[in-house]
């Protein structure tokens, strides 16, 4: 008899188990032969790799159970035959043999055994007899699996076995229950769920974790989230009427959606499983427990399946979800687009803006802009209704503050020049007041310099202390916030070395300027044409010219050097008692050569040199060699290269401006008072229908309209029988609108018609559930 198991019985009470000569000769067979090397990543199963016998050690007694041979027929004895050790359970199993097993109940019995023992597991992944006959199926059947089942229930352990679950790192926490579900059998599903498998097991190895390199599978784990991420329909509905848990999480704080969030890959064919799945599970809810609202449920990031496919860029889900239409009464409620009114291809939508404006704190807008990696989510912004939502925002009132702000940093700029410019010429600094109109002039634009320069610094400090961007969103939209950061840095230097007496103000404070001048840039985002125009020259640096600049530096120092050395060995001769005058270009200095050498990559250096180089031949060879390099290849396909780049994010600069432009929404949002923003608000509170319980279901929705062709002979839910906007309508017959006042709105709607027509080849429409 021994101590408790390594792994602990199920309940957590203590737990005897009673070992024998030939459970014995299993464990000193593993301590001569283990060398104390494990496999990195054992197989589930393998018919090639053999079980391990590397036994973890084991404090107990084994007081011999079995009776021994006397040979006097005292004692009964135990057929050889009759005895049953790991290898022999394990070979049946995977030849689904159950007349070899025909007498493993009557040995387990009487040896007082059981099948969840340490002796009758793989020591290594803690595999079970009930694990290995999963693996080993035939026709979708393992005929073995119900006499292990029997035998455990009849020894009063059929629980621990059926929970049995992989102790290995890779492997750890798989039971028999989510094998039975990767195996798509319906069959062992029920068999172990009546075995009283336990529904909320949580197969969390490594293997079931997301990486970034190697291969794994992560699908939630839980075993209702396993078959929701297989699609397999039947088993999810079969579970959940076994009251398998919905809000059910796992490790990291995901439910079965947050799940389905994580298998899905933007690919038609994932996406069609997927959002079908979704929506099944919704609608599963609702029958369920219809007070939950799983699709509010948060994981330990504090994000919902929304949020998540929007941080993730899971964009297909991320639209399905933001545009799901449910046309069913019983779950019109699960929808968040309503269909207010159509008219041929003509449609008004009501969205649910809940999660997803920025009134609500970590919203779905917040998180793409800010929060997000995803390479595609620059394509989310244009998706309605976050497109139109930030056209209102702009147009209300974040427009008129960026132009604002433009104006006020243009004056800030002439300011900054003009004081830059008529710096005082002779003395040291810091310099006396004058006294002239000129010189009081002078000292007012300093200090306005200095104090934008703080205002600038505390901007970015908030900027980057909130919202901490990731290297790939500083490179996509933040890159201006990191020169603005360094003008009002070099900038407030340039005056600390002003008050210490140091003439390298100047150098610091022309540095500022130039950087000053190239973050007006960053005011082109708020004019479409400009700002487009602004994404492709910041892609092309991004992609192209450093690439160019890291090769062609090499070029320059290699070809510098070697010109420095050739030209070092030539001596410089006398003639006639005078010194010879050099003819060509000097190479006699590393700074000096990479300069001339610079002057042939743009087209302005020349061929002559010392000709009293030991080496001229040669020396002449480089320096051809060098123009045919940087000159003629290496500036030819960098013109290639842009051109191709330019090309091809021609029809993904808008969205990228569009990005750009939303984080300045925000950032300016984020910047007004809170009772402001509110007066702000964009949408308006409408009830679009009945709540489960039959109380008006009212939301705070935002209203789009929109062309969406290919909508014929569809039954749509409108909520208003005549097409057009009945509010506006009452509004107009009772006061007429200035002439005026009709040309702007007129060229305002011109504007907006010429801006989203790029988006067009996005898809507006969104199929009903």
């Amino acid at each position: 008899m021994s101590g408790t198991d390594s792994d602990g019985p199920p309940n957590g009470t203590l737990n005897f188990e009673f070992h024998d000569k030939d459970s014995q000769a299993a464990f000193d067979k593993a301590d001569k032969n283990s060398d104390g090397k494990k496999e990195k990543k054992p197989p589930m199963n393998s018919a090639i790799q053999k079980e391990s016998d590397n036994y973890s050690p084991l404090i107990g007694i084994n007081v011999n159970f079995l009776p021994k041979v006397t040979g006097h027929g005292k004692q009964p004895v135990l057929d050889p035959s009759q005895v049953y050790d790991r290898n022999r359970i394990f070979t049946a199993v995977t030849n689904g043999d159950t007349q070899d097993l025909a007498g493993l109940q009557n040995y387990l019995h009487k040896t007082m055994k059981r099948l969840t023992n340490t002796e009758f597991k793989d020591p290594d992944t803690g595999k079970t007899c009930l694990l290995k006959a999963m693996w080993n199926l035939k026709d979708g059947m393992n005929d073995t699996i119900p006499i292990l089942l029997e035998a455990a229930e009849k020894g009063g352990y059929l629980k621990e076995l059926v929970d049995a679950a992989y102790t290995n790192d890779y492997y750890r926490g798989q039971t028999a229950l989510h094998i039975a579900i990767e195996k798509r059998n319906m069959h062992l599903v029920q068999l172990l769920i009546k075995s009283g498998a336990d529904l909320r097991a949580m197969a969390e190895g490594d293997f079931f974790q997301k990486k970034k390199k190697g291969i794994s599978f992560y699908f939630g784990e839980l075993p209702l989230s396993l078959a929701a991420c297989t699609n397999q329909l039947n088993i999810v509905n079969y579970l959940l009427d076994k009251k398998a848990d919905l809000a059910a999480r796992d490790s990291h704080g995901n439910t079965v959606l947050h799940a389905l969030v994580f298998v899905s890959d933007n690919t038609e064919e994932n996406t069609e499983i997927v959002t079908k799945m979704y929506d099944e599970i919704l609608k599963k809810s609702v029958k369920t427990d219809p007070t939950l609202k799983i699709e509010e449920i948060t994981n330990w990031e504090g994000l919902t399946p929304l949020k998540l496919a929007a941080k993730t860029g899971k964009i297909e889900l991320f639209k399905h979800i933001l545009r799901r239409e449910v046309t069913e009464p019983e779950y019109k409620h699960l929808s968040r687009k309503f269909t207010e009114w159509t008219y041929g291809p003509v449609h008004t939508s009501l969205y649910d803006l809940s999660s997803v404006d920025t009134h609500e704190a970590d919203s779905v807008l917040e998180t793409i802009v800010f929060k997000s990696n995803a390479s595609n989510r620059h394509n989310m912004v244009v998706l309605e209704p976050i497109n139109t939502l930030l056209e209102e925002k702009w147009e209300n009132f974040a427009g008129k503050i960026f132009y604002i702000k433009f104006l006020l940093y243009i004056l800030y700029m002439i300011i900054f020049t003009v004081t830059a410019y008529h710096r005082p010429l002779q003395g040291q600094p810091p310099f006396p007041l004058e006294g002239t109109a000129k010189g009081n002039l002078r000292v007012i634009g300093e200090i306005i310099m200095m104090f934008g320069a703080i205002y600038i610094l505390i901007c970015q400090i908030i900027y980057f202390w909130k919202r901490r961007p990731s290297l790939q969103i500083l490179m996509m939209d933040g890159y201006f916030e990191i020169l603005f950061f360094l003008q009002a840095l070099i900038l407030l230097c340039s005056g600390a070395t002003y008050l210490a007496g140091s003439e390298v103000y100047v150098a610091l404070m022309v540095f500022s300027l130039v950087i000053g001048w190239v973050d007006m840039l960053y005011y082109t985002r708020g004019f479409q044409q400009t700002g487009i125009y602004s994404v492709m020259i910041q892609k092309t640096i991004l992609r192209d010219m450093l690439r160019f600049l890291f090769v062609y530096l090499v070029f320059l120092f290699g070809f510098a050097a070697a010109l420095v050395t050739l030209n070092g060995e030539a001596p410089q001769e006398a003639a006639n008692g005078t010194e010879q005058s050099e003819s060509g270009s000097s190479y006699g200095g590393l700074y000096i050569t990479s300069l001339e050498l610079f002057k042939f990559t743009i087209g302005m250096g020349d061929l002559e040199f010392n000709e009293n180089l030991k080496f001229k031949h040669f020396f002449m060879f480089l320096l051809i060699l060098y123009v045919i390099l940087t000159y003629i290849l290496l500036l030819n396909m960098l013109i290639a290269l842009m051109s191709e780049t330019v090309s091809k994010i021609s029809s993904e600069s808008k969205s990228i401006w569009k990005l750009q432009r939303a984080a300045t929404i925000l950032d300016i949002e984020r910047f007004i008072p809170r009772f402001i923003r509110k007066k702000l608000k964009i949408g308006q509170w409408l009830t679009v229908g009945k709540s489960p319980d039959g109380n008006p279901d009212k939301r705070w929705c935002f209203r789009v309209e929109e062309m969406v062709w290919g909508s014929w002979e569809k039954d749509l839910a409108n909520i208003n029988e005549e097409p057009g906007d009945t509010e506006k309508g009452k509004l107009s017959s009772s006061k007429k609108t200035p002439g005026w006042t009709q040309l702007v709105a007129k060229a305002r709607e011109k504007s907006k018609e010429e801006e989203e027509m790029p988006l067009n080849t996005v898809s507006t429409s969104s199929p009903a559930v």
